[in-house]
């Protein structure tokens, strides 16, 4: 029996051949390769997964006043930041878990089957059992709205491959110094294991590092493409007798884009299905190719976010040709009973919204199918295959991606009213200086022309007034009407114009804009900011006059 080697227990204390440093890099290597199954996952299943839960979870218990001072100081860049801040979050708790289990649990000392099972369970369970439920999507998931075997799926293979990657980088790094030779080499009675472990580590730290990489290059343009996505529109200068450098229509790659998600989905047409269900006669699936067989409408819309600001070039408005079907004509097909007062949206994402029956059987409330140049379909950031329009709502209310409508008796908050933003989200009346633009220099007593949009939803625009003192005195612009340009009604924003204007004195001069919507609504003159209804106030352009 005194030639029997010792026989190693599955976990024993760490001593002090590892330091904590490299215990702690092998966990943020092992983190590097978590994290990135974590972000090809929602790729390849198209679906939100374990990153996006922990995502919403957030902007659904952060404070909507920090959440409002975020997108008002980064802009378009804000969501993508908070991603990049969740993934390395991730990397840091993957070095934090390497390091206590390597230091309290001794993992990286036993026996690598047992230590990667263990490894795997705890790291699987912490996700499932503590962050899932931290982050609002309830003990294992229960509580998450997309598709569950894409969220337990990937947490699953994150928590496998953490866990390869943690215990062969622990007993690699272990293998590798002066005392872990006495620790495993004398047990084995054989350095070719050692070297072999050596060079597996090195074969991980390369994967770890690479995975690192990718990982950060992945978020990275993520936080690029969420901040360049919503693009300024613009000309340099106003064509001769036109009405400004913003075009009446906004070009469909140019539109803005808002979603709770990282990434636009991506919906086979084929497979779509539009359920409709609840307090109706006869619920009914749709295909695609039903809905576009039935009567179409088409127009010009104009689509605001309720978080767009009263400035110049605000990114998050635009006005493009939809086409669809009136929701009435489906509602109408399955019959609604009596006792149903809402309708309630769901989309593919796990978005909710909902909607008073009476306006979603206005035949201006569609399900659009076309965004752009008769016979181009929606693109996947606009909602392909499906979106709701609904006149004079911001875009919070018209869900992209729809998969389902629910007739009900009763209101239920959606994605963004959970969030502390307003449930009828109405346009309000809506003015802003496009051009000259602010800290502009303009020649004393020479005409210039002031260009600018206005926006009330679906109740038009009467008037536009222009100031150049302040609000002092006021005079009216020019709109431009339906009569000159087919995509501008009462449905859309309209452009405007005041030509010929002449500021006598040199010196800073103030320009200022108030609209007047088609019920004698005047803008509100008092500034608030977006949350939680909207932005009010009116745009002041401060320009220098100089000697002409």
């Amino acid at each position: 029996m005194s030639g029997a080697p010792p026989v190693s227990p599955p976990f024993r204390p760490a001593s002090d051949e590892l330091s904590s440093r490299q215990a702690a890099v092998a966990g943020a290597l092992a983190g590097g390769i978590a994290l990135l199954i974590l972000l090809l996952a929602p790729l390849l299943l198209n679906a939100d997964g374990f990153l996006e839960a922990i995502h919403n979870g957030v902007t659904r218990y952060v404070p909507t006043s920090l959440l409002d001072t975020a997108i008002a100081t980064f802009g378009a860049y804000a969501k993508g930041l908070l991603f990049a801040g969740i993934c390395l979050t991730v990397i840091g708790a993957g070095a934090l878990t390497g390091w206590a289990l390597n230091r309290l649990a001794g993992v990286g000392r036993g026996g690598p089957v047992v230590e990667t099972l263990f490894v795997a369970v705890f790291v699987i369970l912490v996700a499932e059992v503590v962050v899932l439920p931290v982050f609002g999507q309830g003990l294992l998931g229960s509580g998450f709205r997309g598709s569950g075997p894409a969220l337990h799926g990937p947490i699953v293979l994150a928590g496998v491959g953490y866990a390869v990657a943690l215990v062969g980088l622990l007993r690699s790094a272990i293998a590798r110094s002066g005392s872990g030779q006495s620790a495993i080499g004398r047990e084995s009675g054989n350095a070719g294991i050692m070297q072999r472990r050596a060079f597996l580590g090195r074969i991980l730290g390369v994967v770890g590092l690479g995975a690192l990489a990718i990982s950060g290059f992945s978020v990275v343009a993520r936080v690029v493409s969420a901040g360049s996505i919503n693009r300024t529109v613009r000309t340099t200068t106003p064509a001769p007798g036109g009405f400004g450098p913003t075009p009446a229509v906004t070009p469909v790659d140019d539109f803005y884009v808002v979603a709770k998600d990282l990434f636009p989905l991506s919906v086979d047409p084929a497979s779509w299905r539009l359920q409709v269900s609840g307090l109706v006669d006869r619920p009914a699936s749709y295909s695609l190719a039903q809905i576009q067989a039935m009567p179409a409408v088409e127009g010009y819309r104009t689509f605001q976010c309720i978080s767009s600001q009263v400035t110049t070039y605000d990114q998050l408005i635009g006005n493009q040709r939809f086409k669809g079907v009136r929701v009435a004509d489906i509602l109408a097909a399955s019959g609604v009973k009596p006792t149903a007062r809402f309708v309630l949206w769901q989309a593919l994402d796990g978005y909710t919204e909902s909607l008073p029956l009476d306006v979603a059987r206005d035949p201006r409330t569609w399900l659009a199918y076309e965004m752009g140049p008769p016979g181009t379909p929606l693109k996947p950031e606009h909602g392909a295959p499906l979106r709701v329009i609904i006149p004079g709502r911001y875009g919070m209310k018209q869900p992209k991606w729809l998969t389902a409508i629910q007739l009900s008796d009763h209101d239920e908050d959606g994605y963004w009213e959970q969030r502390g933003w307003d449930r009828t989200a109405a346009v309000r009346v809506y003015s802003r200086i496009d051009l000259p633009m602010d800290g502009d220099s303009l020649p004393a007593g020479r005409p210039f022309g002031i260009f600018g949009i206005a926006n009330s939803g679906d109740r038009g625009i009467s008037r536009v007034e222009v100031s150049t003192d302040d609000g002092q005195t006021w005079k009216d612009a020019e709109i431009e009407r339906s009569d000159s340009d087919p995509a501008i009604t009462d449905l859309t924003w309209v452009r405007w114009r005041l030509v010929n204007v002449v500021v006598p004195k040199e010196g800073r001069a103030t320009l200022v804009v108030r609209a007047t919507d088609g019920q004698g609504n005047v803008q509100d003159a008092v500034p608030r900011p977006p949350l939680p209804s909207g932005a009010t106030g009116y745009q002041r352009v401060s320009v220098l006059v100089v000697p002409g």
